[in-house]
């Protein structure tokens, strides 16, 4: 019998692999952690930006021109103003939100420490430039946490060329035996991505903007016509604007793994869902289950309690481990799409 070498077929890794490929890399690569979990420290032990003050005046309004306001909503309002801490939107700003179990799960005023000093937010202009402040800080934050799980994935979890570099002059940032020569180039390499990572944010909020408006116009003008046909209206934009939001999941990921302008970024990443578009929505959903599953978990102690320590880490862990399986993803289905010669870029 002849000897002969037979090659297997590779096929594209299961979003389980992927998931647990991302915690691989996590347990070699767990510095990245070190940001969320600082940010909800901090959000646990520093001092708490209250809209408690705002707040009692907006609902005072409202129970002046309105006496039959609905109780219980009344009642909700003020748990979240009393709790709520406007710091949490260094976490919660779009595209670049950094991972924060305290800024879902808020411990209001108190902690281990004692109670937390409290700096009052008593009007709309105060509420404005807090915002207008604190909008960048979590926008650098955020980039700051997803460059070093790009970069994690890259130098644990290498790929081929295709996924690699797409941008030439990046590519020759790391080249060089100088030091200095090496730092400059990882710096503007840096910048360069942090420029192209604002620009798609800058679009995408605008964006945003246009499509809420013809949200409330359509869904406003559909139930001038009946209740029915505006609900219906609502359903269908919505459902319209996830379709798209979908496709353009994986955009940060090759301006940062990939290392992509952001115009291929956008074309790969419409590319990729649309032929992956079933795994993409498992891999979503199953870390959103695993998110929001063990989040509930890990915020069960009190504010005041120790214990909460380890659902902060536990979270920052599992969180970051969750992202790096996405990277992963993005690597092998785009290595998978260049191979088989199935997008031309």
């Amino acid at each position: 019998m002849d000897a002969k070498t037979e090659e297997k077929p590779t096929g594209p890794m299961s979003i389980f692999a992927c998931v647990m490929a991302g915690f691989e890399i996590f347990a070699r690569n767990w510095w990245p952690l070190a940001i969320p979990l600082l940010l909800d420290l901090f959000l646990w032990l520093g001092p708490q930006l209250s809209i408690a003050p705002l707040m009692t005046a907006f609902l005072r309004l409202v129970k002046s021109t309105q006496p039959a306001a609905d109780p219980t909503a009344i009642q909700a309002l003020e748990t979240f103003g009393q709790k709520f801490d406007l710091f949490s939107i260094i976490s919660i700003v779009p595209l670049l939100n950094t991972p924060s179990l305290l800024a879902r799960h808020a411990p209001g005023v108190v902690s281990p420490l004692g109670e937390r000093a409290v700096l009052p937010v008593a009007n709309v202009l105060a509420l404005a430039a807090w915002g207008i402040a604190l909008v960048p800080v979590g926008l650098l934050t955020g980039f700051t946490y997803m460059n070093a799980l790009a970069r994690s994935v890259r130098l644990t979890h290498p790929a081929g060329e295709e996924t690699s570099t797409g941008d030439p002059a990046a590519s020759k940032a790391g080249e060089g035996t100088d030091t200095e020569l090496l730092i400059v180039g990882l710096a503007l390499n840096t910048l360069l991505k942090l420029i192209r990572v604002l620009s798609f944010a800058a679009i995408l909020f605008v964006a945003g903007v246009v499509f809420l408006l013809i949200w409330i116009v359509v869904s406003g003008a559909a139930a001038v016509i009946a209740d029915i046909f505006g609900l219906v209206a609502s359903g269908l934009i919505m459902g319209i604007g996830s379709f798209v939001a979908l496709h353009l999941l994986f955009v940060l990921h090759g301006m940062l793994l990939g290392e992509r302008r952001l115009p291929r970024a956008i074309v790969e990443s419409v590319a990729l869902v649309r032929v992956n578009f079933l795994p993409v929505t498992g891999l979503v959903l199953l870390a959103i289950l695993i998110y929001e599953g063990l989040g509930y978990v890990w915020s069960l102690p009190p504010g005041d309690s120790w214990l909460l320590l380890v659902g902060i880490l536990c979270n920052s862990g599992v969180t970051t481990a969750l992202i790096m399986a996405t990277f992963v993803f993005y690597q092998d289905r785009l290595a998978q799409l260049a191979g088989a010669s199935r997008i031309k870029i």
